[in-house]
């Protein structure tokens, strides 16, 4: 067993990745908690489901729309002296969030409150961007280690809904936004203390195009396929629940959506242990098209046992899917635009957990839970398509980064 990980060793030997990981992992806890936490929130002192939505989808879309802002920021002037005072006035919108909410301000405060989530840095993007920067001519280490890291990614997606959930239930609504922000804080503070890390700021003589990072070639379609991806998991979360409240065991949705991230986290932690060759950008297509089987038969899922096995496989290919474009990323963008060219894609997954939410939502009130997991299987059929329609593409920009010919048709 211990021959069997032996891949991770990596993590372990070196001296700076405990530091920064943990203090990362505590950051992403946080981020993962906010979500649920304002909806409970705002959904308990104002009896209001529909303003809780609102605000939470406000803070979503505005945290797409500043966060290519905030990275390019980053990789213009450093980590630290962008993402901490971003951080901290992300983290005082937060606050005045819970005071407001507990006040009862009007509805329009708290949209206008929300907006204050568009400076905030991704903490994923930081630590990633970290390990790419020390692991710059072993790609097989780093292989390992982005895996290791969606591993972690995925077990905050597991426990943050759940911890925010039960805090705002157990003591008193605004607990879990305060737990949360604290931990953001605390962790993002932790990371950016960690200086031995943190990547040099790259200078470029090269004028880049207005538009950044989303000129680079194949970036776009790379990131639209981690929006359906998104889709899938965000839609599997609502139908899920759904499906458990319709066959009687509302209580149990929690941990069926649990085998769904559980299978991810397995599929992520063996991927790291799978040998990674010179090009990876072909790998896109493999593991969207099983992303896309796997997950088909939950369509005629007759129980909820059956569901909870279902879940956990197609789970499988959840993480190796996000490893494989979180690993090609980098080489597709200009190093002095990594932190950029990253939040883009990881923008795009964050918006394709929320376009799957409440499209999966919209099915249920309309047809039910059973027909509603249509909307998780046609986006992960969507997914493949697109991948299968960028390969060229991707391939093509992939060889140009590692100076290997590109074949020129004829």
């Amino acid at each position: 067993m211990r021959r069997f990980f032996a891949p991770y060793r990596v993590l372990r030997v070196m001296p700076s990745a405990p530091h920064f990981f943990a203090s990362a992992y505590v950051a992403r806890l946080g981020t993962s908690m906010f979500g649920v936490a304002i909806v409970v929130m705002i959904a308990t002192r104002y009896d209001s489901y529909a303003l809780a939505g609102l605000v939470s989808f406000v803070g979503l879309i505005s945290m797409a729309m500043g966060g290519p802002l905030v990275a390019r920021a980053i990789d213009r002037f450093g980590q630290r002296r962008i993402a901490l005072p971003a951080g901290l006035v992300v983290g005082c919108c937060l606050l005045a969030l819970t005071v407001e909410a507990y006040a009862g301000v009007p509805g329009w405060v708290l949209l206008v409150t929300a907006l204050g989530q568009a400076v905030a840095p991704n903490p994923s993007t930081l630590v990633r961007t970290r390990w790419t920067h020390l692991l710059p001519e072993r790609p097989a280490d780093l292989h390992v280690a982005t895996s290791f890291e969606q591993a972690a990614e995925e077990s905050c997606f597991v426990l943050g809904p759940a911890l925010g959930a039960a805090l705002a239930s157990w003591l008193f609504p605004e607990a879990g936004v305060l737990v949360a922000t604290t931990l953001f804080l605390v962790g993002l503070l932790g990371l950016l203390a960690h200086r031995v890390s943190e990547p040099p700021v790259h200078v470029s003589d090269e004028k880049h195009h207005v538009l950044g990072a989303f000129t680079a070639p194949g970036l776009l379609g790379l990131a639209v396929t981690l929006t359906l991806t998104g889709a899938v998991f965000g839609g599997m979360d609502v139908v899920v629940l759904a499906y458990a409240e319709d066959n009687g065991v509302k209580a149990l949705g929690g941990a069926l959506v649990g085998f769904f991230a559980a299978g991810s986290l397995v599929g992520g932690l063996l991927y790291g242990l799978v040998p990674v060759d010179g090009q990876i950008a072909r790998r896109m297509t493999v593991w969207t098209f099983a992303m896309f089987a796997l997950l088909a038969p939950v369509l005629w899922v007759p129980n909820i046992p059956v569901l909870a096995v279902n879940g956990f496989v197609a789970g499988l290919a959840i993480a190796p899917t996000l490893i494989t474009a979180m690993t090609l990323c980098p080489r597709l963008v200009p190093t002095s635009q990594l932190n950029e060219g990253m939040t883009i894609v990881v923008t795009g997954l964050l918006i394709g957990v929320g376009v799957g939410s409440a499209a999966a939502g919209q099915v249920i009130e309309s047809y039910g839970a059973h027909r509603a997991f249509l909307v998780p299987v046609a986006a992960a059929a969507l997914a493949f398509v697109l991948a299968l329609l960028s390969r060229s593409r991707l391939v093509a920009a992939e060889r140009r980064a590692l100076g290997a010919p590109v074949p020129v048709a004829r």
